[in-house]
């Protein structure tokens, strides 16, 4: 609302001193083209003198030559000079001046001086005119001749001193009219400065006074503001110390229980590996040699051949049964700890692991590496080797595998491992113990600080998903290990402890 009422004002103020402006202007103009009009009656009344001294000059030449038949050129003149003066005078008296195309308006004083140099005009021109038509005839009367030159040089001088009169009243009226524009002007700018004051002392100054209020006003606000902010500032410092700090300890506690997990992890899968050296040493050790004696013993039966011929066939059923579970036993010791892993390396053992598999299975398995006798240190070749393990057991028991293919290389630091299969993929509800096998090479993937994707789609098989040599998988296995150094916290990079049976 104040606002509007000194928007108002100020609107008001400034046209009021635009229109004084304006009026000004407008009148200055105007006086402007009356003085430019003045300087021309001016102008003109001062050629009426000169003319007039000039008709005198050509009549006295005129009329005091021996022959008059040689001045035709001060004829011609004369002539010339007598119709500008009278046309002149018609002009200034009636105030229209055709050269300039201006209309003027003479002034009551100006009219009145002209009726008294009107009959001087008359008898100037009149006498003018018979001295021009006497001086044109062959014998003209000297009398006539002189009578003329006298009334006109009679007359010149009251013309000369009414037309010195008219000029002086014409000077007289411009400077009354500048007297009058100056004294407009002076009422004008008098006028403009009251505006002026009026203006400052009811606009701007309230206005002033408003806005030296508004700034301190803000002015107080924004060091009220600036001390909030500041607080705030505090405050949030402090909040974000303490979040700082609560992150740091729900980080740390995640650490430490996943650091425990992990040694637990560790721990359990440590000692199944132990447990299954334990085990394949004493079934090797133990069982296997009391088996292979059991069969050396029954091919030292000399007497087999004694025996009715339905004993010799139990007996032959028997010594193939010897056989089969020597071989199972050799097999199932192997499969809880090849003697090539920890001899040879991952590489021999991943060879005889899919030989074995290739000729037990019906699934067609490969292995595609570059790597020949490397050797990853133990907990990373045997980690590998039971992922490697896992992957091909469940494509062949629950995927229907056909093909199945492995490929190892080494790029960098790191071991990257592909298990690819064109099995059915994994179901939409997986079977506990599927799900068992995936988190256990998940788990066993995480302890070497690698990475474990698997990609599969339930109940299809996709081709395009993967190519290798030919075969199109359902289901693909990726692990990526690194190979150059491990956390000191994790107990499966430790070399594990052999155990005697």
């Amino acid at each position: 609302m104040i606002t509007r009422r000194y928007t108002q004002r100020y609107i008001f103020a400034l046209s009021l001193v635009a229109g004084l402006t304006i009026v000004g202007q407008v009148l200055v103009q105007q006086q402007l083209r009356n003085q430019t009009s003045d300087s021309y009656l001016v102008n003109y009344a001062g050629r009426q003198r000169y003319q007039s001294q000039q008709i005198a000059k050509d009549v006295l030449l005129l009329t005091n030559g021996a022959s008059f038949k040689s001045n035709s050129a001060v004829q011609a003149e004369l002539t010339t000079v007598l119709s500008r003066w009278e046309r002149y005078h018609r002009e200034l008296k009636s105030g229209h001046l055709t050269d300039l195309n201006v209309q003027l308006y003479n002034s009551k004083n100006i009219r009145k001086l002209f009726g008294q140099l009107d009959p001087h005009f008359q008898v100037i021109s009149e006498h003018a005119h018979r001295l021009l038509t006497l001086t044109r005839q062959p014998d003209p009367s000297t009398e006539a001749l002189q009578s003329s030159v006298r009334e006109i040089l009679a007359h010149e001088q009251d013309f000369l001193q009414i037309m010195d009169a008219i000029v002086r009243q014409y000077a007289h009226e411009a400077e009354v009219k500048i007297e009058q524009l100056r004294g407009i002007e002076h009422v004008l700018l008098a006028i403009t400065l009251f505006v002026l004051l009026l203006e400052a002392l009811l606009i701007f100054y309230p206005a002033v006074q408003i806005l030296r209020q508004t700034i301190g006003q803000l002015t107080h606000s924004e060091q009220e503001t600036r001390q909030v902010n500041e607080q705030l500032r505090q405050a949030n410092e402090s909040l974000q110390v303490t979040q700082k700090q609560l992150v740091q300890e729900i980080t740390l506690r995640h650490e430490q229980r996943l650091n425990e997990q992990r040694i637990r992890l560790s721990s359990v899968v440590q000692g199944q590996e132990e447990e299954r050296k334990r085990l394949s040493r004493e079934l090797h050790d133990g069982i296997g040699q009391m088996l292979t004696g059991l069969k050396l013993l029954s091919e030292n039966i000399r007497s087999a051949n004694q025996l009715t011929e339905k004993d010799q066939s139990t007996f032959a059923n028997l010594k193939t049964l010897l056989v089969r579970t020597i071989q199972e036993t050799r097999h199932v010791s192997n499969n809880l700890m090849p003697p090539a892993l920890s001899d040879f390396g991952l590489v021999s053992a991943l060879r005889q692991l899919i030989e074995q598999q290739d000729r037990q299975s019906t699934a067609s398995v490969s292995l595609q590496t570059s790597l020949t006798n490397e050797r990853f240190g133990q907990p990373v070749e045997i980690g590998l080797y039971r992922i490697v393990q896992e992957a091909v057991n469940n494509a062949v028991k629950h995927a229907s595998a056909a093909h199945i293919d492995v490929s190892l290389e080494l790029r960098q630091d790191r071991l990257f491992l592909r298990i690819t299969d064109d099995g059915c993929g994994l179901p939409a509800v997986p079977k506990s113990r599927t799900t068992h096998g995936l988190h256990n090479m998940r788990g066993r993937a995480r302890l070497l600080d690698g990475t474990f994707r698997i990609m599969a789609r339930a109940g299809t098989t996709r081709p395009g998903l993967a190519k290798l040599n030919g075969v199109y998988s359902g289901t693909r296995v990726l692990v990526s290990i690194p190979v150059t150094a491990h956390p000191s916290h994790n107990v499966a990079t430790q070399p594990v402890a052999s155990t005697e049976a």
